[in-house]
């Protein structure tokens, strides 16, 4: 079998999770404990990454979890085995996923959507892998700040930032895309002026 096509993020899964330890003390992982309690049924999550959300999920639900980097997939199953979780996980693209339409009741992401190439197009077909209507989509990504003066700054710092790693958006829209793709925004919870953003909706049918 040959090895897939390396990742942008392989090489950051050794030292992601040292990396993202202040972030993780001053606002995610409080976060995460009020997004991940939501889930239910048969979860999905995209861009695992190394499995931070994991610790957080209900004993009940039934993950499963992909991500484009086999090296953060090798983190996050070595976590997974930590906490005694049973998770299937896979390499995938999120923008084109295997699963039939309908398969799951919960589709979660954390800091995903700023760098896929194509929110919209995600979004759409998370929309198409969850239980309609109703199935759950429940994000916690970093947004485009809505106290105007945090906005325009998060403007500036994209372009340098967008031009040194070429994948990540520091200033998304990605409240207002989740609207279009057809889901009904039902909560939000923001840090930071909104530089931190938690959404729960659910899929239109």
């Amino acid at each position: 079998m040959t090895r897939p096509e390396p990742s942008t993020f392989d090489r950051l899964a050794a030292p992601y999770d040292r990396g993202m330890v202040p972030l993780e003390k001053l606002w995610l992982r409080q976060m995460r404990r009020r997004l991940l309690p939501y889930a239910r049924g048969r979860v999905l999550e995209i861009g695992i990454g190394t499995g931070a959300n994991m610790p957080f999920y209900p004993p009940s639900v039934c993950l499963t979890a992909v991500d484009e980097s086999t090296d953060m997939l090798t983190v996050a199953m070595q976590r997974a085995t930590a906490l005694g979780r049973c998770t299937y996980m896979g390499q995938a693209d999120v923008e084109h996923l295997a699963f039939p339409s309908g398969t799951f009741d919960t589709v979660v992401a954390s800091l995903v959507l700023c760098s896929v190439i194509d929110p919209h197009r995600a979004l759409v077909e998370l929309r198409r892998v969850l239980h309609l209507p109703g199935g759950q989509l429940l994000l916690l990504e970093h947004t485009r700040p809505h106290i105007p003066p945090l906005g325009w700054l998060a403007d500036l710092a994209n372009i340098p930032w967008y031009a040194l790693q070429g994948r990540c958006h520091l200033n998304r829209e990605t409240q207002s895309v989740v609207a279009q793709a057809g889901f009904q925004v039902e909560h939000t919870e923001t840090k930071g002026g909104g530089l931190f953003r938690l959404i729960v909706a659910r899929a239109m049918g």
